[in-house]
């Protein structure tokens, strides 16, 4: 392939240097020619793909190496401050509360943990936050001075470091809202408030011990090629069309306003107009009376049904994750979710765990009851946790190996990197590995000092969680093992889907080494999973810094202002959703607008492992199979490990059970119509347009998913003040056939309370 990146030497595979062999300054001066050519070629390559020179084939995106270099090409201002203060209070967290809400503060603030407290639990967008403080970031830059003795105010235009730097921030105080179950559990259901100081130091601590995780882990999950992060490449696509101004990036800025604009108007009709095309089922239209029908094919309302051949035109729901994330990442999910349609009817038709007894879906407990269908989901989220440290083990011990021998104090074996990206960033001071000891040291120091109380008596309820200084401390090592497992994947694959199967993990580790307590068993998930989760998305931030070339101290920096005013806030935030709508959060599947599903969960598996599990998951026990299914999932990957070996072009080890298993009791919680077009959506991009229209899906693809994101996530948050209810009054559509209030969105029979 002439002057194709076919000829450029790889270098995707890092490697460790002896003193031995290549040490010496000769060699080491070698090395850097090699790469600094290297980097070059890399250059003149990207020019012509921007150019539009380059050839079909030379598009055609198929490894983490042609992502990073064809999908993502190769500061501090008084402006940027200001914005990153504001943007986060208005913007910590973007969900879909729809409802009136009396004495709610009226103020961007409330928009944050909401998507807590939704039917279906939804992230926070990026490219919510990124569009926005586009528009607000260059806006200022016009109205404020750039002459006179307040030029340095404003001194000079609106740039992506600056624009990366708010995203990271504000997205960083925006997923503060995991550690909130443990608080709002206690509010909800033992009537127990937290004083506020123990309770914004609770979110602080155990966010920061995630901190800790992700700098000692950068070196091999954030640096390497391999470890590209597709949940960034949509981000990092969007920033550079947006700041980098030249012929492709043109053509796709256009692309991006003009889909962004259509998806902010359609996105009024299935969420507030018309919500029956949020998931249209033929078969609940035809039959909105029989709960088979509502429990096989229902899907658009919480908690109803799996939505079987049912098809969601509410992108809110669907999401752009089809279009970015690795083909084989969606193919193990879409098979996962296949066994969910089988598993799921066969335990609740079957009966098994007396399941009629019980509603179809459900995450309340029914004292030393499950729902089947949750039962099932705890058996196949150990089985994918068990099977995850083999998957892991087998196919990337390579990655991780050189950090386990960083942690020799006698190894001299420096860690090179060979990556165009991360090339670029020795420009700047690295952070100091101490920096993130610091962090960790001071993050455990806090996390100890919450367990007891030190408060007056007239606190109504401080920080006795009842959890052991030795509990604790074993449950932060194994949160740390786990950060590197999973983010092995998140980072080489894109597998985000463990946050709920990692609680459920935790508790029942807490369950086993301070049996009887349920509030040190919440304690004990909070401190396990929820740094696990932070340590991930922070991991994933600073590799977005790595694309776009932000000093990794800029990083830093934003992260932990992020984290203080996002705990503030969501603490605030909720004290008041739960003050004016704890009837329907205390209800089983809440209503279309607010539903406690989050909480119930965390609570029932508080209870049933804090409080009965000798009773529930002991020996004979009604549901023994969960904690032996965590042993049984370790040997999963084993089959096609042997099979790959003995047949190592057919592709087994594409396969991978801990994703497979996550998946395959996926459709037990939530709205789940938008799984289908997600499956199809998926396949289409990832694999037809990407091998099929190369060119088209390098430039556009990732602009197309950023554009989608982006309309619907603006348009969401003006709906939620202007007619949900969050600035205090809802303004409800009129009913009508596609909007009737006495049945599921889809039409299908109401969900059972």
């Amino acid at each position: 392939m002439a002057d194709g990146i076919a000829q450029l030497p790889s270098y995707t595979a890092e490697k460790n240097v002896s003193d031995d062999d290549s040490l010496d300054k000769v060699a080491q001066n070698d090395v850097d020619v090699v790469d600094e050519k290297r980097l070059k070629e890399v250059e003149e390559f990207e020019e012509r793909l921007a150019l539009d020179e380059a050839s079909e084939e030379e598009y055609l995106v198929q490894d983490a190496h042609d992502v990073a270099i064809k999908a993502c090409l190769l500061p501090n201002s008084f402006l940027s401050f200001f914005q990153r203060s504001h943007l986060v209070e208005g913007l910590i967290n973007q969900g879909q509360p729809r409802t009136p809400s009396d004495n709610v503060p009226d103020n961007l603030s409330r928009v944050g943990i909401l998507s807590f407290w939704s039917p279906q639990t939804l992230s926070v967008s990026t490219l919510f936050l990124l569009v926005l403080s586009y528009w607000f970031g260059n806006g200022l830059h016009h109205i404020m001075p750039t002459t006179g003795i307040f030029k340095w105010l404003n001194p000079g235009p609106f740039n992506i470091k600056e624009h990366v730097a708010i995203i990271i921030m504000s997205s960083t105080a925006a997923n503060s809202a995991t550690a909130i179950q443990v608080i709002s559990v206690q509010d909800l259901y033992y009537n127990n408030k937290m004083n506020a100081g123990i309770a914004i130091f609770t979110l602080i601590g155990s966010q920061l011990l995630g901190y800790g995780y992700a700098g000692l882990l950068q070196d091999v999950l954030v640096k390497p090629t391999k470890c590209f992060w597709p949940a960034n490449i949509s981000t990092a696509n969007l920033f550079q069309a947006l700041h980098y101004d030249n012929q492709m990036t043109s053509k796709r800025v256009r692309m991006f306003w003009l889909i962004f604009t259509f998806m902010f108007c359609w996105e009024i009709i299935p969420q507030w107009i018309f919500p029956l095309l949020t998931g249209v089922s033929i078969f609940c239209l035809a039959n909105n009376h029989s709960p088979v029908f509502r429990n096989i094919f229902g899907g658009a309302s919480n908690n109803e049904g799996m939505g079987l051949l049912s098809w969601s035109f509410d992108w809110n729901l669907i999401g752009s994750a089809c279009l970015y994330n690795p083909i084989w990442l969606q193919i193990n999910q879409d098979i996962g979710i296949i066994f969910t349609y089988i598993l799921m009817s066969a335990v609740y038709y079957g009966n098994l765990w007396n399941a009629k007894s019980f509603p179809f879906m459900s995450q309340a407990i029914f004292p030393a009851w499950f729902s089947a269908t949750n039962a099932l989901y705890l058996i196949t989220s150990n089985l994918s946790l068990g099977a995850v440290v083999t998957h892991v083990a087998l196919y990337h011990w390579n990655d991780l190996k050189p950090f386990v021998k960083s942690l020799n104090p006698w190894n001299k074996d420096p860690w090179v990197v060979h990556d165009e990206h991360y090339e670029k960033m020795k420009a700047y001071k690295p952070i100091p590995r101490w920096w993130y000891l610091g962090v960790l040291v001071a993050a455990y120091a806090i996390a100890q000092a919450n367990r007891k109380s030190y408060f007056p008596p007239s606190a109504n309820y401080a920080g006795n969680s009842g959890l052991p200084w030795w509990a604790l401390t074993v449950l932060a090592i194994i949160s740390f093992i786990f950060c590197a497992l999973y983010g092995t994947l998140a980072a080489t694959i894109g597998f985000y889907e463990f946050n709920s199967s990692g609680t459920g993990f935790f508790q029942m580790i807490t369950a086993y080494i301070v049996p009887g307590r349920p509030v040190a068993n919440m304690y004990g998930a909070l401190y396990g999973q929820h740094p696990m989760i932070q340590g991930i998305a922070l991991l994933q931030d600073l590799k977005l810094g790595q694309y776009v070339k932000l000093a990794p101290r800029v990083t830093f920096s934003m992260q932990m202002i992020g984290t203080v005013v996002g705990a503030i806030l969501n603490y605030v935030m909720m004290l008041s959703i739960i003050t004016n709508n704890r009837d329907a959060l205390l209800s089983v599947s809440g209503t279309r607008l607010w539903s406690g599903q989050n909480a119930q969960g965390y609570n029932s598996n508080a209870i049933s492992w804090g409080a009965l599990a000798p009773q529930m998951f002991g020996p004979g026990s009604t549901y023994k199979m969960v904690p032996i299914s965590l042993a049984i999932g370790v040997i999963l990957p084993f089959p096609f490990y042997f099979a790959h070996r003995m047949w190592p072009k057919v592709g087994f080890n594409n396969l991978n059970t801990s994703i497979i298993m996550q998946y395959s009791c996926f459709l037990s919680v939530g709205i789940n119509t938008s799984v289908n077009p997600a499956m199809v959506i998926g396949i289409f991009s990832q694999w037809f347009v990407r091998t099929r229209f190369p060119r088209w899906f390098t430039k556009y693809n990732y602009i197309v998913a950023a554009a989608l994101d982006g309309g619907t996530q603006v348009i969401s948050f003006i709906l939620n003040f202007a007619v949900f209810g969050a600035s205090g009054t809802a303004h409800a559509f009129p009913t009508w056939w596609g909007n009737d209030i006495n049945l599921s969105a889809d039409r299908c029979l109401a969900p059972e309370n």
